[in-house]
């Protein structure tokens, strides 16, 4: 098991990666979807330092994962995550209110949490007790989680340049979407962030972008 990170390398890990994003921004193409990624995963570190005294264990582990797409929507299996039962919720994000109506999505963000450590979660985030045998409560406590972590990354592209983007309403579900989720058209990628406490994997995000963010 690795030991949890001190406070002081867990601050200088954070400052770090927000200090070398901005050079991504600036160049010709934009961030790479890579570098979308890691801004996601220091927005996540830092809300969850802000808002818990518990550490994640050891660095998150990023991974590209081709996507399985359907009529343009992509296929997810919540189970997929933990081997359990699994609770997921996704906003996506749009230049404006306008393109958000017209689904011209720019990205689309996926949380997932095995719905029995869900409650246990939101204590940590200083949240009230969820009954997880609640279908709805488990749905929307996860949908908090998600619009907290999609409002701290915003605030992250933000610093870099992107202004302010259109978050979408959280959407949850519990081990699969039916219908699929809806993502930015013609991709074909996903890069997946896990985060380990207390030894094990506890949460885990995903990110859909195009290869390059476009200016």
């Amino acid at each position: 098991m690795n030991s949890p990170l001190r406070l002081d390398k867990f601050k200088e890990i954070v400052r770090r990666e927000s200090s070398g994003l901005k050079k991504y921004a600036e160049s010709d193409k934009g961030p790479s979807a890579f570098t979308l990624g890691l801004v996601l995963s220091s927005a996540v570190k830092k809300l969850f330092f802000e808002k818990t005294k518990t550490k994640f264990t050891g660095e998150p582990k990023m991974v590209r994962r081709l996507l399985t797409v359907f009529e343009g929507k992509m296929r997810v299996n919540g189970m997929e995550k933990f081997n359990v039962p699994t609770v997921f919720s996704v906003v996506e994000f749009a230049l404006n209110e306008e393109a958000l109506k017209k689904q011209e999505y720019l990205l689309t963000l996926v949380i997932y949490l095995d719905r029995v450590f869900l409650p246990e979660f939101l204590r940590l985030m200083q949240y009230s007790y969820i009954d997880f045998d609640d279908d709805q409560e488990v749905m929307d406590g996860c949908g908090t989680l998600v619009n907290l972590i999609a409002g701290q990354y915003k605030r992250k592209l933000a610093g870099l340049g992107y202004g302010d983007l259109t978050m979408s309403h959280f959407r949850s579900y519990i081990n699969s979407a039916v219908e699929g989720l809806e993502i930015p058209a013609g991709l074909t990628e996903k890069h997946e962030i896990s985060f380990d406490i207390e030894g094990a994997k506890g949460l885990v995000v995903e990110l859909v972008a195009p290869a390059f963010f476009p200016k």
